[in-house]
């Protein structure tokens, strides 16, 4: 499980990056849409398997 905390933690970083990154009416550059979305997309995917992990794992403990 800590390798999907790293992958999580290396997404937040992209994303705040991004953000950092903004032009000053908070809009984002027309090149950081592609990379941004993405990173969205990925962190869903690692968040939702990692919940479903944590589920299991904790689950597992209680049945015993």
């Amino acid at each position: 499980m800590s390798r999907a905390h790293t992958e999580i933690h290396r997404l937040a970083r992209r994303i705040t990056t991004h953000l950092a990154h903004t032009e000053p009416t908070g809009a984002l550059a027309p090149e950081q849409h592609e990379d941004l979305r993405a990173c969205l997309y990925g962190l869903h995917s690692v968040l939702q398997l990692h919940f479903a992990q944590e589920e299991e794992n904790y689950f597992s403990l209680a049945a015993a």
